[in-house]
Parts: C-alpha cells; structure tokens; sequence
C-alpha cells in the first residue's frame, strides 16, 4: 500500500477526481519504457502530495477491480480512503452530451463518464494519463464548452504533472 505522507503546510487542500490510468500506474510494477516509468514516478509524487484529496466514481472502482487479480487488488486497496461518487442519471445524461457533440468519441463513452462525474460533482480536476481523449489541446476545449452549456463548470482536465505544476 502507497501512503500518503507529507504535510501540506499551506492548508488549501484540492479536489482532483481520478480514472483509472493513476490507478494503474500507481501500482504497476516499474516499467521498462522509460516514458511509463516516468509516469508511474510522478503518480506516486502525486498521490503523496498532501495537497490533494483524491475522488473516483464507482465506474472507476468496476475499471479497477478488472485484469490481474492482485494488481486489482493492490488498486482497491490504495483507494480505501479515497471519496467514491457514483455515477447515475444525470452523469449518463452529460457523457451523452459529450459524445453528442463530438468532444469525446462514443468509442470512449467511459471517459466522458469521468469527465461527467467530475464536472456534476463540482470537481474542479480531474487527474488522467489518458491523452488520447481526454488531456489534449484539442478535446479540452470541447469538454469546457459541453460542461458549460450544461450548465456546469467544467474539470481542469490534465496529467498529475501538469497539475501539481499548475499550482
């Protein structure tokens, strides 16, 4: 189990909702590519830093509670203190619409999920390794403008080192 340990001297302590990518690679073995193993080096920077409460949805839990039995295992157990929401109509109702606009592919109707609970739970971050459909400079503009014309603000959607950065 990760522990989180610093002490977050400033007070201020920031909502960053999670997918599963920080999960995995938080707990993943140490990957030869250099490029995840980088990844998993700041997910484990980020998920110790103080800062941060972190949140995920039960849609999160299923993702991770999925593949190799003591890796789930090991998933479950770093988010045992961790916020869960659960993801119900109205969360379904804004992926649709983000997939209706074309701000995430129906192909990753999960994803718009996230960004769904996030958004409808007043999550101001959601934490992801997931640039393909979520942290891009393309898709981040769509997903603003879906969140807002739903009458939502909408997640600062980014990597954990472009958000432990940011602040």
């Amino acid at each position: 189990m990760i522990l989180r340990m610093e002490i977050n001297s400033l007070g201020k302590v920031y909502q960053v909702y999670i997918d599963a990518t920080i999960l995995s690679n938080l707990v993943a073995r140490l990957s030869q590519d250099p490029k995840i193993a980088e990844w998993q080096r700041i997910t484990r920077e980020f998920w110790q830093d103080a800062r941060f409460e972190f949140i995920l949805s039960d849609i999160v839990i299923d993702e991770i509670s999925a593949g190799d039995e003591d890796r789930a295992a090991d998933r479950l157990q770093a988010v045992e203190d961790c916020t869960i929401v659960v993801a119900a109509a109205l969360e379904f109702e804004v992926a649709g619409h983000l997939i209706a606009q074309n701000a995430i592919p129906q192909s990753a109707f999960i994803d718009a999920l996230h960004v769904a609970v996030a958004a409808t739970h007043n999550i101001p971050y959601l934490a992801t390794w997931n640039f393909a459909h979520l942290a891009n400079t393309y898709t981040r503009p769509k997903i603003d403008q879906v969140c807002r014309d739903a009458g939502y603000s909408p997640p600062h959607v980014d990597s954990p080192k472009s958000i432990m950065e940011g602040l």
